[in-house]
């Protein structure tokens, strides 16, 4: 009989948990009911202790497998990761954009305020006016800039959506920040660099690496995939066909026999009829600029591909441009 699997599935409503065994998956436990989970992790040496951040709640951590939950920590919690080599070290990243640390399985927590000191220093070493400056117009408080911390709606505070500890390194960590860019430090949080060029829109979702390499890593971002064989030294685009430019998680499959690993990718697009439809009424608004903006602010917060009907927004802008346009074409006709 094949070993019991439990896996932890967080969602926008909650947590569940199924066990799989001899190809057979049962839902066995509920949590969080209407609550979203942005984030997960285990420990690898003792499975049945979780954590699950709950979106503008808290830290909960399981030691029995899900039958009991408890907060380990308060915040607004966008990603945890456990360190691979020692299950007791465990990091939390929050919105606004800060970093905690346990180094006793989630008993007690420390914040790494270093990290606080990257966006002055990124400012120092790139001069104010480096990188773009996208959708300032349409979204006063936005600012596209590298280490900038900021998120296009209100109230515009970025947050750190995952953490990649190198498993043959625990010293060295990424955050991804979303927006703000790729934060990276060799000595365990004490210093941190900006390691973003070369990265267009800094809408950052994952950071990794080829399992147990130190010279090839991957990035996930809003508008593009990267690689790269230091991220100091830059990141280059590697879509390589892909019809998509949407990526948001990536996972490696180890190789069935031998050989390289597989990489799994999560991307999305926006439908393809509002696509054409969002395409259309941009060609025709023209010169009329409070119609463009009306547009704009849809497309802003809906920017992120999810369930269609998270485009719900869209279609109503676009039903008030249908409107706002409807007077001059009647007048037109008389």
């Amino acid at each position: 009989m094949a070993d019991r699997v439990r896996v932890y599935a967080g969602t926008h409503e909650g947590v569940l948990v199924f066990s799989l065994r001899d190809g057979a998956c049962e839902l066995v436990s509920e949590a969080f009911s209407g609550a979203i989970i942005d984030s997960e992790a285990a420990c690898l040496r003792r499975p049945e202790r979780v954590f699950v951040g709950v979106t503008c709640d808290g830290l909960y951590r399981t030691d029995d497998a899900a039958r009991h939950w408890r907060k380990v920590l308060d915040g607004d919690i966008r990603s945890v990761a456990v360190d691979p080599t020692d299950d007791r070290v465990v990091y939390a990243g929050t919105e606004p954009v800060h970093l905690h640390r346990s180094e006793d399985g989630g008993d007690t927590w420390e914040e790494i305020t270093s990290l606080q000191r990257l966006p002055e220093d990124t400012r120092r070493k790139l001069g104010d006016g480096d990188g773009p400056s996208i959708l300032n117009n349409q979204t006063p408080g936005f600012r596209h800039r590298r280490q900038e911390w900021t998120f296009p709606r209100p109230p515009h505070k970025g947050h750190i959506i995952q953490m990649f500890i190198h498993p043959d390194d625990p010293n060295l960590l990424y955050l991804s920040i979303e927006h703000g860019g790729i934060a990276r430090s060799a000595d365990r949080g004490r210093t941190w660099e900006d390691v973003s060029e070369g990265i267009d829109y800094l809408d950052i979702h994952a950071v990794t690496s080829l399992p147990h390499r130190f010279d090839r890593f991957f990035v996930a971002s809003a508008r593009g995939f990267y690689t790269t064989e230091d991220p100091r030294n830059g990141w280059t685009r590697a879509e390589n066909g892909c019809t998509r430019n949407y990526f948001h998680d990536l996972v490696f499959l180890p190789p069935a026999n031998g050989g390289d690993p597989t990489m799994v990718v999560a991307t999305a697009d926006v439908p393809a009829t509002l696509q054409a439809r969002i395409g259309a009424a941009l060609c025709e608004l023209g010169g009329d600029a409070g119609s463009r903006r009306l547009l704009a602010s849809g497309l802003i917060r809906r920017f992120t591909p999810i369930d269609d009907r998270a485009y719900d927004d869209i279609r109503q802008k676009l039903a008030a441009v249908d409107q706002r346009r409807a007077p001059s074409n009647s007048a037109g006709t008389r």
